[in-house]
């Protein structure tokens, strides 16, 4: 049996950045556990977008120097009419982020699969096939399939969709990230990034769509929803385990870094129901962008169409746009509004 102070299960960003965080707050004595390795976990953390905005970049402290380029738009089309949304932010190479945020952890990080956990004499007790894991703040960051989730909180994903990221070769010059939506792809989009070396990030929901041409293809699993209960005891839940990803842009990246950094200081501080309350307050989680997505899945073609009218004339003075937007279609007002918050907090 190994015993430790803090056991983090999942070496993904929420995780990396919880250990980040207790290691700069003089935390000590903590246990990264991670089931995957070598080519295997860089292809899996491959597949993704890799955008984050400046905001997110900012809260979460991460290194400026794993940026591939800089976005200073995004651009919504639909149909014939583009939408542009002033939104600063960057590609980041996700693998060298993460192998980054791994050398400076101070944690002591060992590759194995957690298979279950208990409580035990007022800890936790992982078990993995070789070794029992004792803590006594035990942190779950191991994504979708969170076995913390399962075994402690009981509850699961409203939406959990399987997001197929394909790295296909194109021009990657410019500074914008671009969605497609329409019925095609119904409370999603297809997405069109930057990427490095000539390629781009071209992604969309299985069974929606397909590209032919790509360099390298990875699907993974999105998981989202309204439930947010993240912390029970001393064991708390961060990133996709928590089910913190925006259900309308999908925001996850940041997300991760920020809740692994919230749930390490409230443990350091000795009251991890702090994070608890981060979660409960910070527009990020807002329970109405479940409700637009709810709204926003259910549009077909006419309803696209209509919706878009108040933006034809052009993008310039966007908040100008939807106000008057939410004033001519005030059935879409909580659609409209969720998408623009989401651009200013969630990515």
């Amino acid at each position: 049996m190994i015993s430790c102070n803090v056991l983090i299960i999942g070496s993904g960003l929420s995780g990396l950045s919880a250990a980040v965080r207790l290691r700069e707050l003089g935390v000590e004595d903590v246990v990264v556990l991670e089931r995957m390795s070598g080519n295997q976990y860089e292809h899996y953390h491959r597949t993704c977008g890799e955008a984050i905005s400046d905001r997110m970049m900012r809260l979460s402290g991460i290194d400026s120097g794993c940026k591939i380029r800089d976005i200073d738009s995004a651009v919504i089309t639909c149909g014939d009419v583009d939408i542009r949304v002033r939104s600063k932010g960057a590609i980041i190479d996700r693998v060298k982020l993460l192998s980054t945020m791994r050398e400076s952890c101070g944690a002591k990080v060992i590759k194995s699969s957690v298979k279950s956990v208990v409580e035990a004499d007022g800890g936790y007790l992982a078990r993995t096939e070789g070794e029992e894991y004792r803590c006594k703040y035990l942190i779950g960051a191991d994504g979708a399939f969170s076995v913390v989730r399962r075994c402690f909180f009981g509850h699961a994903p409203e939406v959990k969709m399987a997001a197929v990221n394909n790295l296909v070769r194109g021009d990657p010059d410019t500074s914008e990230i671009r969605f497609i939506v329409s019925p095609k792809y119904p409370g999603s989009y297809r997405w069109d990034f930057p990427s490095k070396d000539g390629l781009r990030s071209v992604g969309y929901i299985q069974g929606t769509d397909d590209v032919e041409d790509y360099e390298e293809r990875g699907i993974r699993f999105i998981v989202t929803g309204t439930n947010r209960c993240v912390v029970k005891g001393n064991c708390c839940i961060v990133g996709d385990a928590a089910i913190l990803a925006n259900p309308l842009c999908y925001g996850g990246i940041g997300a991760a870094l920020l809740s692994g950094r919230k749930a390490a200081e409230s443990i350091a501080r000795g009251n991890i129901n702090g994070y608890q309350k981060w979660v409960g307050r910070s527009l990020m989680f807002n329970p109405h962008y479940m409700k637009a997505y709810s709204t926003f899945k259910e549009w077909n073609q006419s309803e696209f169409d209509d919706a878009v009218v108040p933006f034809r004339s052009g993008s310039t003075l966007l908040l100008m746009r939807g106000a008057y937007a939410i004033m001519r279609r005030p059935k879409w007002a909580n659609v409209y509004t969720s998408i623009w918050m989401g651009f200013k907090y969630c990515w």
